[in-house]
C-alpha cells in the first residue's frame, strides 16, 4: 500500500469517527446532523476518487452523480445504473461458517460456479458504468479455476475488483499467490473472526488457524517480492459473544502480519430460524419461535452494545419477538443497495443485495432480459417505494426490501 494510501485511509478513518460522534450528539438537531452527514459523504467521495482514480471516467463520475442524487430524493425509476456490484463466482463453499446460511446447509439457489466466457459479457455490458466489482457472494471465489483470469479482464476494462475469501481452497504451494498478485486485485478481505484455534474454530469448525495464517503470510511475501500495493489485505472479524475478548490479540496479529483488522457487528441470520433448510416456514408456534430467536441472540451478539444493531436490541428488549412490518415504509438504515449497486448471481438471476438469499425474492435474468430493463422493473421499483411509503400486500409480494429495516437481520 502506498503512503498516500495510507495517509487517506487513516484521514477518512478520523473523519467518519467525527462524523459519527457529530451525528450521535445531534439526534434532535436534523441541521447539525445533515451537515455531518455532508462531510461524511464528502470526506468518503474524496478518498474513493483519490485512491481509485485511475478506475474513474467522466461517464463513469457523472452517473454515479445521478445515482447518488436519486438515492437521495428515493426515486422509483432510475436514469443512472448501478456503480458497485457483485457478480457471484460461486456459491459452492468448503467451510460451515455459523452464522452463513451456505454454511449451514440452507438450500437456496442450486449451486454452480459462473463461467470465464459468461463473466466477460457481463461486464462487457456493464463496464461503461461500473466502478467497484466484488467477486464474492454465497460461496468462497477461490474455488473457481478461472478466478484469476475473471479479476485480470475486470482490471483491465479499468474495473476495481475485490473478493471475500476464508482461503481454505488457496494453495501457494502451486503459485497461486503470484498469481493472485499479478491478477491486479484491489483488495481482498480474509475471514477469519478470531485470534486463537480454540476461537477459529467455533465459528468455521475442523479448520485451522495456523494454516490460514501461514496463507496470507504468503500472499504478503509474493505482493513484497513482485514489488507491488496491491491487494489491500484486510483480516475480517465479525465480533461475536465468542470471539469479542480476543479484539486487542486481533488487532497485534494483524499488525505483525502488516495487514488491516476490520471489526463489524455481526448478523446473525435471524430471518431463518422460522424455516427449514429449503426455506419452508416450519410453522412454529409464536412462543416457541421466541424462545428459538431469543437463545440464538444471546449465544452469538456480544456483550459490547457498539457491535449490535438496533433491530437486534429490540428484540432482545421484546423476547426475541419483532414486528417487520414496523420497517415497510421507514426504515432504520438508509440503505443504499437498491440505487447504488446490485447483485448478479452465478446463474445470471438478479438480487438485491448482498443479504438476498432466497431465490423467491430474484427480479430476473441477465442471461435471458437486459439487465436495464430489470433495474427498472416492477419489483426494484417497489423495493424503491418501501423506503418512503409503505406498500400492500400484493405490491410487497416476494420483494425483500418490503419489510427489512435496512440491513437484513
Amino acid at each position: 500500500m502506498t503512503t498516500i494510501a495510507c495517509q487517506l485511509e487513516a484521514r477518512l478513518a478520523r473523519s467518519i469517527r467525527l462524523t459519527d460522534r457529530l451525528k450521535a450528539a445531534a439526534s434532535g438537531y436534523r441541521l447539525t446532523r445533515r451537515l455531518a452527514e455532508a462531510i461524511d459523504f464528502l470526506a468518503r467521495g474524496i478518498f474513493h476518487v483519490v485512491r481509485n482514480r485511475r478506475y474513474l471516467t467522466a461517464l463513469k463520475l457523472l452517473n454515479m452523480a445521478i445515482v447518488n442524487l436519486e438515492f437521495y430524493f428515493k426515486t422509483e425509476r432510475l436514469i443512472g445504473r448501478p456503480y458497485r456490484m457483485k457478480i457471484e463466482s460461486t456459491n459452492i463453499c468448503n467451510t460451515r461458517c455459523q452464522l452463513c446460511p451456505t454454511g449451514l446447509g440452507i438450500q437456496g439457489r442450486p449451486k454452480g460456479s459462473l463461467g470465464l466466457a459468461d463473466f466477460q459479457k457481463l461486464v462487457a455490458q456493464l463496464k461503461r458504468y461500473l466502478y467497484v466489482l466484488d467477486l464474492s457472494m454465497w460461496g468462497d471465489p477461490l474455488i473457481v479455476p478461472d478466478i484469476y483470469k475473471m479479476i485480470r479482464y475486470a482490471h483491465d476494462q479499468r474495473i476495481w475488483t475485490y473478493l471475500s475469501s476464508n482461503l481454505h481452497a488457496f494453495k501457494p504451494e502451486k503459485g497461486q499467490a503470484e498469481a493472485l498478485i499479478r491478477s491486479g486485485l484491489d483488495m481482498l478481505t480474509c475471514s477469519i473472526h478470531g485470534a486463537s484455534q480454540a476461537t477459529f474454530e467455533q465459528y468455521q469448525p475442523g479448520k485451522h488457524l495456523p494454516q490460514t495464517l501461514d496463507k496470507v503470510r504468503a500472499i504478503v511475501e509474493a505482493r513484497r517480492r513482485l514489488g507491488s500495493s496491491t491487494p489491500v489485505i484486510q483480516l475480517n472479524f465479525v465480533v461475536t459473544r465468542q470471539n469479542e475478548h480476543e479484539q486487542d490479540a486481533f488487532r497485534r496479529l494483524a499488525q505483525e502480519l502488516d495487514c488491516n483488522p476490520v471489526f463489524s457487528e455481526p448478523s446473525v441470520n435471524a430471518r431463518f430460524l422460522g424455516l427449514d433448510q429449503k426455506l419452508v416456514s416450519l410453522n412454529l408456534a409464536d412462543d416457541v419461535l421466541k424462545q428459538k430467536t431469543r437463545a440464538h441472540l444471546e449465544k452469538w451478539l456480544p456483550r459490547d452494545p457498539k457491535y449490535v444493531l438496533e433491530p437486534y436490541r429490540r428484540m432482545l428488549a421484546s423476547d426475541g419477538s419483532f414486528d417487520a412490518q414496523e420497517w415497510n415504509g421507514k426504515k432504520l438504515y438508509n440503505c443504499s443497495w437498491p440505487w447504488q449497486a446490485s447483485v448478479i448471481n452465478w446463474d445470471g438471476t438478479v438480487s438485491l443485495c448482498c443479504g438476498s438469499f432466497d431465490p423467491g425474492e430474484d427480479l430476473g435474468n441477465v442471461f435471458t432480459q437486459p439487465f436495464a430493463q430489470i433495474w427498472n422493473s416492477r419489483k426494484y421499483r417497489m423495493a424503491r417505494r418501501s423506503f418512503k411509503q409503505p406498500l400492500s400486500s400484493e405490491q410487497a409480494k416476494d420483494v425483500g426490501c418490503a419489510n427489512c429495516p435496512g440491513f437484513m437481520i
